[in-house]
């Protein structure tokens, strides 16, 4: 088979993870179709387990209590009351998002990623930035890696029939909470459980070969292209984690990653199952 023509090849039956934030899908309000896509892919044979970020609706709420945002290299300085908010805002979508799965049919059970130990995670290093006064490192406060998964709590909800609903709040191995990027947290999970796919749901079609330039999504990414395309600019700024977290995915096992646009209609169903490629495919 050459090496466009399985582009689109239909998802087989499988686990697969879905991740999304809230602008994604065009905000919280689209959370019931989104819902019905899931409940779509349940009907079709999938096994669905899906997993929110929150940062717009984070960061809204913060600017609301008249607190700083912070952010480093893209990441989110996280302190006890910023840590507390992340932990109230995703656990208000985690809500949301069950009972729109609940009222499109299905059984949905909401999951912090410190529950059970699922999604263990470390403290992350100093982040280090070269400034006009030289080198400084910044700590990040309570913002987490993943570093184990236990895959035992996912899989029996799944194997009973639930759609687990997970946020990325996790512990590290003594219990402390910490925020971890929904976008890593949902490869490292993907990657424990043995998905079959990943689709991260953006707010673009994909990665773009030219900024801004929605027409000119990128179909398929493989690892050897991962170089050329950072040194030549095209990936860049909030991308780069996003590809990141796909080809950590796959290195995990994962079969296929997809990155698609959420706003364009039932393009998670269309992606997996239409034999058509919306967005940008990403394989090893």
């Amino acid at each position: 088979m050459s090496h466009n023509a399985d582009i689109g090849t239909p998802c087989q039956a499988g686990k697969v993870v879905v991740k999304f934030g809230g602008s994604s899908i065009g905000g919280m309000e689209q959370i019931d179709l989104f819902a019905r896509q899931i409940a779509e892919l349940r009907e079709r044979g999938l096994t669905p387990i899906v997993l929110h970020g929150g940062g717009p609706e984070i960061t809204d709420e913060m600017k609301r209590c008249g607190l700083p945002v912070k952010k480093v290299a893209g990441l989110r300085i996280t302190d006890d009351i910023t840590l507390q908010i992340a932990k109230s805002v995703l656990s208000r979508i985690n809500d949301r998002v069950v009972v729109s799965l609940r009222n499109a049919g299905m059984k949905a059970i909401g999951v912090a990623g410190s529950e059970a130990d699922t999604l263990v995670a470390k403290k992350m290093d100093p982040v280090k930035l070269d400034g006009p006064n030289g080198t400084e490192y910044v700590d990040l406060g309570y913002v987490g890696e993943v570093v184990k998964v236990d895959p035992r709590l996912v899989n029996a909800l799944c194997d009973n029939g639930f759609i687990p609903v997970v946020y990325s709040i996790c512990a590290d191995g003594s219990g402390m909470l910490m925020n971890v990027n929904a976008d890593t947290a949902a490869a490292a999970l993907a990657a424990g459980i043995h998905a079959s796919d990943m689709v991260l749901v953006t707010e673009v079609p994909g990665v773009l070969r030219v900024f801004e330039d929605l027409g000119s999504t990128i179909p398929e990414i493989r690892e050897s292209d991962l170089a050329p395309l950072t040194s030549s600019g095209i990936l860049k700024d909030g991308m780069i984690p996003k590809v990141e977290a796909c080809f950590n995915a796959l290195r995990g096992g994962v079969r296929t990653a997809h990155i698609i646009c959420g706003t364009t209609p039932n393009s998670i169903v269309d992606q997996l199952f239409s034999g058509r490629n919306l967005g940008t495919r990403l394989t090893l």
